[in-house]
């Protein structure tokens, strides 16, 4: 996946760094990362969409970037994206799950996600619109409190 994007130099982060992302990327603003704080993140372009989550069984508004234009900005170019929380949890998602258009949520029902309810960055996905989604396996692909991304190649 190339983008144009790739091809601009990653302004430096001059707030709080809420996501970096390393591995096959090849725009960068660290050495060896990329790093978004909230504004560079809402600059890419906001979404919203909303979906049932599986824990508390009810639906929410969540806004935030798609996990796509984050990936697309770093020129980013690999197989499997692991994602990373604080508490160190980490899962992969394959490449393939971009087609879904999952979300880094930044709010949910029009509150700012906190380090305390699962954000600063939330994965979501649109599992209320695609049945595929609705499994233990995409379940396990929400990472609450995401701070890193790495994208991998095969």
């Amino acid at each position: 996946m190339t983008s144009s994007y790739a091809a601009e130099p990653l302004p430096s982060a001059s707030g709080e760094i809420l996501l970096t992302v390393t591995g096959e990327i090849e725009a960068t603003n660290a050495p060896g990362r990329a790093e978004f704080d909230r504004a560079m993140l809402e600059a890419l372009g906001r979404k919203s969409l909303t979906a049932t989550f599986v824990i508390s069984g009810k639906a929410h508004r969540f806004e935030g970037v798609p996990l796509r234009a984050v990936l697309d900005r770093v020129g980013g170019k690999g197989a499997t994206i692991r994602a990373s929380a604080w508490n160190d949890y980490e899962v992969d998602i394959p490449w393939d799950d971009l087609k879904y258009d999952p979300l880094l949520a930044m709010s949910a029902d029009g509150q700012v996600l906190t380090l305390r309810d699962k954000g600063p960055l939330w994965i979501v996905y649109p599992r209320d619109d695609h049945s595929a989604l609705r499994d233990d396996l995409h379940d396990s692909r929400w990472v609450w409190q995401l701070n890193r991304l790495r994208v991998v190649r095969p």
